[in-house]
């Protein structure tokens, strides 16, 4: 039920469950990025990626397997198409 919740989660609003990993510190157990600036910059340009990549970190324990790409891959495809929905939106006004 958790995972489930999740995915829904992450695929209805990355950037607030985002900054709710940071504000709690889900994401302070394992530090996938090592910095400040990635997460940052993965809040504004690709959240979805970022989240995937920060809960994959930490509930895989840093292990890669065929699930954290796969999972990989859908969060890239989700944030270029839902960034390209946008800008096909943006023009048609």
């Amino acid at each position: 039920m958790r995972g489930c919740l999740l995915v829904l989660g992450t695929l209805l609003m990355p950037r607030v469950l985002l900054f709710v990993y940071w504000i709690t510190g889900t994401f302070a157990k394992s530090d996938p990025w090592n910095g400040w600036l990635i997460p940052l910059l993965g809040f504004f340009f690709l959240p979805a990626t970022t989240l995937t990549f920060g809960l994959c970190h930490v509930y895989a324990s840093g292990e890669f397997s065929p699930l954290w790409i796969i999972g990989m891959v859908f969060a890239v495809l989700y944030d270029l198409g839902s960034s390209g929905n946008a800008e096909a939106s943006r023009r048609s006004r």
